[in-house]
């Protein structure tokens, strides 16, 4: 990782072009133009920027090495050794380099210093394909994502820290000194390079079957997928986008270094917020691609990333902040549009037939490394041409760079024009998923996305997963539904209530799975869950969850099923309620019934409502029956003042009832006097703490308004709730489960006759 750091070098070996970016110079476009040792050794010797693009050429010419190296593989007898020599000469050119401008006349600096970057590439490619084998062999497939992860990231990180410690140290060299500086950076970073490959010098190469027999018509082999239009498709499509990005790749360094005048720190500061951009980017894009696939991510990071190059060519000296922005754009951009290729040629391989599989990824890293090479060389070509040339566009100044920068900018709309004619099977369009990504709160997802993958603590994972959900983004669903099987029982827990809070289809079949297993600790999480999402398919298993033999199972799914409504619902709910008694479902079904404001569980409340000891579960009755006859949360709020603004809140609302009782013309006029009547009596056995009186007295205005009342004047519903309200206070007075409930009496009262009045208020 150090040798990484040090020389621009990527350890992880793979075949696509940018990897041979950062090797050449560490500057790829597509990872935040980063800055390694070999640019800043170029510029020191006097090289140009067309230099530096023939040198990045280099590295796409000589891949198709690696092809060599695979035919070979039969005649390579100890393929740990071949690993491990190969190694070790990529770091011997490396390194060797820099004793050119010692060694050479500097006529033959950039001669000299183009032969040892190719052997190094050679002895590179040489082994590469045995690397990765080994690499794949002996990491578990179980965790082989989680490990190529952690190990970019990691070396990643180690690269940051190194390039700002070795710019640090190029620039406390003055002008006069700097070979200096850059010899103790080459020998160092050798030296890491030799002691990796010493370390795994002591690792087992795994075992090898025998050799097929030898194929004498590779060429027709190698030739084959080209047959296919949608290989030809993809390919075209990707090789415009390396050219385009190729044109103007080698560029990024020197265009900050000599046309910027950024020192080697503030360019190390810059790679470090580039890189950090470009781990944010690969988490973010490679969920996304692995569920909506890689062409429509693709088709709306492209326009992003040829204005991004506009950027950078608008780009002034001394405008950090500008170059700042543009960094951290192409890093999250750029690492989108690399892992979005993968899923869309390995959707493209043969299943069956190894060979050709093998055959279509060798046609396709030799095409695109090649194709790719023509990039760098044309930006070579044309900066030269353009060596010198500068233009005014106000107060702004565009130089030779900047121009390369709004070529490389329109080529790359060129890319989102082909890739419209590649096959997208089995991935989403792209307004779909821009679609996806803007619904909800995608601030708040994002954040905690992120807050998510780095948090270690229960605690704030916890907190962080269930935020997900309340974002009620749809790229959240996924995430949550891996966090209902995390080792966490609080982060499960929190997995299973955000994902209700989602109102995503999809997470239905996850939670169903988790409410039917017995042996899950969420089951009540899940059932809850259910209910929010509403989802038909939930209906059935959350009734079956009512005959679980947990209790706190079957309140859940009662809950989960007050959250659907419907008639079907209500009358299943109603049905559950009638044949069995339970005191500890008892309270939860006359709760999730009161929503449906189902009548008929007003008489078996009261007549059951001894049976609870406790005086909240009886509050909680009390509240579902006032819910039940349209009073909606008045008990409640009532219940829940300070003793004197409720006795005068309590006062005024049972003035004003009375008020319209004694005016409607449903009462006759004599019921209208006696109802002022009993109103004085019962306002002062309130004043004086006489309950029995109070109760005395709503029973008889009760009765009073029953028996007098005319229904024939108002329709069948209306007439219904007011002797449903009246009968309710019957059953109420008659009640003893409320005597040891301070002010419940009062509110009681208040609230029915209030309810009777507004009934009569609206006839």
């Amino acid at each position: 990782m150090i040798y990484a750091a040090f020389t621009g070098r990527s350890k992880q070996r793979t075949s696509d072009v940018h990897d041979r970016r950062w090797y050449v110079g560490g500057v790829g476009a597509d990872a935040g133009h980063r800055i390694g040792g070999i640019y800043r050794f170029v510029l020191t010797i006097g090289g140009e920027a067309s230099d530096i693009a023939f040198f990045t050429s280099i590295a796409y010419i000589v891949a198709p090495v690696q092809m060599l190296s695979s035919l070979s593989s039969r005649w390579i007898l100890n393929k740990r050794r071949w690993v491990i020599v190969n190694g070790i000469l990529e770091s011997l050119f490396r390194g060797i380099v820099i004793g050119i401008p010692f060694l050479f006349v500097p006529v033959l600096h950039l001669t000299v210093l183009s032969f040892c970057l190719a052997m190094g590439l050679i002895a590179g490619y040489l082994y590469n394909p045995f690397y990765n084998n080994w690499l794949a062999d002996t990491v578990p497939t179980s965790i082989r994502a989680r490990f190529t992860s952690r190990q970019t990231i990691v070396s990643q990180v180690c690269g940051v820290i190194a390039g700002i410690a070795s710019g640090w140290f190029v620039d406390y060299f003055p002008e006069t000194d700097r070979m200096t500086a850059f010899v103790s950076i080459f020998i160092v970073g050798t030296l890491f390079g030799w002691g990796g490959h010493a370390a795994i010098s002591r690792a087992q190469y795994p075992p090898q079957s025998e050799d097929d027999p030898e194929d004498d018509n590779m060429l027709q082999k190698l030739i084959l997928p080209f047959r296919d239009l949608q290989f030809r498709r993809l390919l075209l499509y990707y090789a415009s986008w390396n050219l385009a990005v190729g044109v103007a790749g080698p560029l990024f360094s020197v265009f900050m270094l000599d046309r910027l005048g950024f020192s080697f720190t503030a360019i190390s500061v810059l790679n470090g917020l580039g890189v950090a951009s470009t781990i944010v980017g690969y988490r973010v894009w490679s969920s996304l691609i692995d569920r909506f696939g890689g062409k429509p991510v693709a088709q709306i990071l492209l326009v992003p990333a040829a204005l991004n190059a506009v950027l950078w060519g608008s780009c002034q000296p001394g405008n950090f902040m500008m170059v700042t922005i543009a960094m951290l754009i192409a890093g999250f951009i750029m690492s989108g549009i690399n892992v979005s290729i993968t899923p869309m040629l390995y959707g493209l391989l043969p299943e069956s037939n190894l060979n050709l599989r093998l055959s279509y990824l060798a046609s396709w890293s030799t095409c695109i490394n090649l194709i790719s090479a023509m990039g760098p060389i044309m930006g070579g070509i044309m900066v030269a041409t353009l060596a010198g040339f500068k233009f005014n566009f106000g107060e702004l100044t565009f130089g030779d760079i900047n121009v390369m920068f709004f070529i490389s900018a329109l080529l790359r709309f060129i890319p989102s024009i082909l890739l419209r004619r590649v096959s997208g099977s089995g991935a989403t369009s792209s307004k779909r998923l821009l679609s996806q990504i803007f619904q909800g709160n995608v601030f708040n997802y994002a954040f905690h996305n992120i807050m998510l993958n780095v948090a270690t603590g229960e605690e704030r994972r916890a907190k962080s997963t269930f935020a997900l959900g309340r974002s009620r983004n749809p790229l959240a669903v996924d995430h949550l539904m891996q966090a209902i099987s995390d080792a966490s029982p609080a982060v499960r827990r929190q997995a299973a209530r955000a994902l209700g809070e989602t109102g995503s289809d999809q997470a239905s079949e996850t939670l169903i799975s988790v409410l039917r297993d017995g042996t899950s600790d969420i089951r009540e999480e899940a059932a809850r869950a259910l209910g929010r999402l509403k989802h038909p398919k939930a209906v059935d298993p959350l009734f079956e969850a009512l005959e679980d033999s947990d209790p706190r199972i079957q309140i859940s799914a009662i809950q989960g099923l007050a959250e659907f409504g419907g008639p079907d619902v209500e009358e299943m709910l109603f049905w559950y309620f009638s044949n069995r008694f339970d005191v500890r479902t008892f309270p939860i079904l006359v709760e999730s019934l009161s929503k449906f404001e189902d009548q008929r569980v007003i008489k078996p409340v009261f007549d059951r409502m001894g049976a609870f000891p406790s005086k909240a579960i009886r509050l909680q009755l009390l509240n579902s029956v006032c819910r039940i006859i349209g009073a909606n949360s008045r008990f409640y709020q009532f219940l829940n003042l300070e003793e004197h603004k409720r006795y005068g809140e309590l006062e005024d609302e049972l003035e004003e009832a009375i008020d319209v009782l004694a005016e409607t013309y449903t009462l006759p006029e004599d019921t209208r006097r006696s109802i002022i009547i009993m109103y004085r009596n019962f306002k002062e056995s309130h004043e004086i703490g006489d309950t029995e009186g109070m109760m005395f007295q709503g029973r008889l205005l009760s009765a009073l308004i029953r028996d007098t009342f005319h229904p024939e004047a108002q329709n069948t519903f209306d007439t219904l709730s007011v002797y449903l309200t009246l009968m309710t206070i019957d059953q109420f007075v008659n009640s003893s489960a409320h005597q040891d409930l301070p002010a419940v009496q009062e509110i009681f009262l208040v609230v029915c006759f209030a309810r009777v009045a507004d009934i009569l208020r609206e006839c």
